[in-house]
């Protein structure tokens, strides 16, 4: 569900809340992009690998991805994730996964 994103008037930063209540049918897929972006969790518990490194996040933690750093490799601990994707929007990069963070 988009929060902040071009319909808003925001032209540099996307923001969106991704629910997913079966984590064990939610697949991911590595990916890079310029973007910078950040994961807040609010609900749910897991484990972000990235950069060389993992990351396990639950409720209050963010979890930051460096520009061009490929990222989604994704083990979740919990049954069900909610939370919020921040991320800026950057020329040439393709649409954000909920398409809403520009003007098409």
């Amino acid at each position: 569900m988009p929060l902040l994103g071009a319909a808003q008037g925001a032209r540099r930063l996307h923001v969106h809340l991704t629910e997913i209540p079966d984590t064990s049918r939610h697949g991911h897929y590595s990916h890079a992009h310029e973007a910078e972006e950040a994961v807040y969790v609010l609900e749910g518990k897991a484990a972000y690998t990235f950069g060389g490194r993992t990351v396990e996040a639950g409720p209050g933690d963010l979890v930051f991805f460096p520009s061009r750093v490929p990222h989604a490799e994704v083990r979740y601990l919990t049954p069900g994730m909610r939370y919020l994707v921040i991320r800026s929007v950057e020329a040439g990069d393709p649409p954000c996964c909920c398409g809403a963070d520009r003007n098409l």
